[in-house]
């Protein structure tokens, strides 16, 4: 009985948390595409840097209490800092030039390293799922980028964005008038 009512709240809180996954990159995609990318990182980084040292004040006390800092100690979390912000630094770009769909797509192909790494490091098999699920995922990628492929439309030589011609009338100019 604890078992099952355990899955139950274990299964509400991925969808909370899915949720909230789907919230941010969607607000995200809105503010880089509307706003300025500089601003847009440089909130990021301030709000999670906050909200990071809220949850290690709260979570983690007593481990970081229990470490012995040394160069060896602190160079895994510079990676770690250097390798998170290429990530959000990359993450503007794609979001700007593709949308948070082939973003959360593109997410779901990652485990492929980590399947790679247990085949050839760790000589372990893979069930056969998983070249599916992967398979089935690879083909979802490309039919969103053909898709978007589709949207545009080549006149006078020059592919232009449907979205964006549509933006220009109603501005009244075009987008070259405006940069």
């Amino acid at each position: 009985m604890y078992v099952k009512s355990s899955l139950r709240v274990d299964a509400a809180i991925v969808k909370v948390i899915s949720y909230f996954f789907v919230l941010c990159n969607t607000s995200e995609e809105f503010f880089v595409k509307k706003a300025d990318r500089v601003e847009l990182m440089s909130f990021v980084g301030l709000f999670g840097a906050i909200i990071g040292a809220i949850q290690i004040s709260i979570f983690e006390r007593d481990a970081l209490n229990a470490i012995h800092w040394s160069t060896e100690a602190v160079l895994p979390y510079i990676g770690i800092a250097i390798g998170v912000f290429l990530f959000y630094s990359i993450l503007t770009v794609l979001l700007k030039t593709n949308g948070t769909a082939m973003f959360t797509l593109s997410l779901l192909t990652s485990d492929v390293w980590a399947v790679l790494i247990r085949i050839f490091a760790y000589h372990e098999k893979v069930d056969w799922l998983y070249y599916l699920a992967f398979a089935t995922t690879a083909i979802g990628l490309i039919i969103y980028s053909m898709k978007e492929n589709d949207k545009e439309k080549q006149i006078n030589g020059e592919v232009v964005d449907e979205q964006r011609k549509l933006f220009d009338e109603e501005d009244g100019g075009s987008l070259r008038e405006a940069l």
